[in-house]
């Protein structure tokens, strides 16, 4: 994809979210907000993760999975660092906020669709493993960051539908097995909802935000380190150590994605600043619009 397509790509992101901060301010409840939310995590991602494992089994795209799986691991034990080093001296109740949003991005929803759009189906498949271990992560360090005890441990991982989506699609790729005929294309037709849906509710998702959360010296500390120290410390990684093109390429545009949703939800569960988490998350995600095509232009 050269620059113009960055910019049509953008174009078309910008709109869609649009779309959605106009609907949510105008017409739609916090409650259908929620419920969107749970229809794409639970099926309508899951079914796009399921139809990118369509792609044909192929040395260099099983090389890429298994590269895309050790870089994310790679990552995200460097972002616990990360947010071990810089965070453990900030106010106790915007801690857990700033840690949690430094190791859990905002790949599914943001992350998947701009990967497609970019890379195609084995975007999706790349994805789809590249956010294995930020799920492990998110709910077992991630959550211990608000409980300061354990996270929910590895049941809540292994029944993440997404997780279970690509255990299903990896023994149907290993096994060369189509789903029938009538299955493959209700998912598939479930799985093309992805990109718009998922700016939608990013669109809703932003329409909390507010100028003065830029002004905030915490928040813009955050965005530094989510929109672009991780990232270039992965963009340098990959370079000098020479990691495997596409899985890089993929991993690059990742870690560049604003914080996840999930950061105000577990704040305001916790007794955590959830006002601070939501600044964050509107925040990272209206200058993740800058940054995006940027890094995108990096990894190609």
């Amino acid at each position: 994809m050269d620059i113009l397509g960055l910019l049509e790509l953008q174009g078309r992101l910008f709109l869609l979210m649009g779309v959605g901060m106009f609907l949510r301010r105008r017409l739609l409840s916090e409650a259908f907000q929620k419920g969107l939310t749970d229809l794409i995590v639970d099926l309508i991602l899951p079914c796009s993760i399921l139809t990118a494992f369509g792609t044909e089994p192929r040395e260099d795209l099983l090389r890429s999975v298994l590269f895309t799986l050790v870089l994310s691991t790679i990552i995200q034990i460097g972002c616990a660092l990360i947010a071990a080093a810089l965070f453990r001296r900030s106010p106790a109740n915007r801690r857990p906020v700033l840690s949690y949003g430094t190791i859990c991005s905002n790949a599914g929803f943001l992350g998947t669709p701009v990967a497609e759009s970019v890379f195609g189906p084995e975007g999706v498949l790349l994805a789809s493993v590249f956010l294995i271990p930020q799920r492990a992560f998110m709910w077992t360090l991630g959550v211990s960051y608000f409980t300061k005890g354990g996270g929910h441990g590895w049941k809540k991982v292994l029944t993440n539908p997404c997780i279970l989506a690509v255990l299903a699609g990896t023994a149907l790729w290993a096994a060369r097995m189509d789903l029938p005929p009538v299955l493959d294309g209700a998912v598939r037709s479930l799985g093309s909802c992805n990109t718009g849906l998922s700016m939608l509710l990013i669109g809703m998702l932003m329409s909390g935000f507010h100028w003065r959360d830029l002004a905030d010296p915490g928040i813009l500390c955050f965005c530094g380190v989510r929109l672009v120290l991780i990232p270039f410390l992965t963009l340098a990684g990959c370079r000098i150590f020479h990691a495997e093109a596409l899985a890089s390429q993929v991993s690059l545009l990742l870690t560049a994605m604003p914080a996840a949703g999930t950061t105000a939800v577990l704040a305001a569960k916790y007794g955590g600043d959830a006002e601070f988490a939501a600044g964050c998350i509107t925040a990272s995600t209206f200058l993740s619009m800058i940054t995006i095509p940027l890094w995108c232009a990096a990894a190609l």
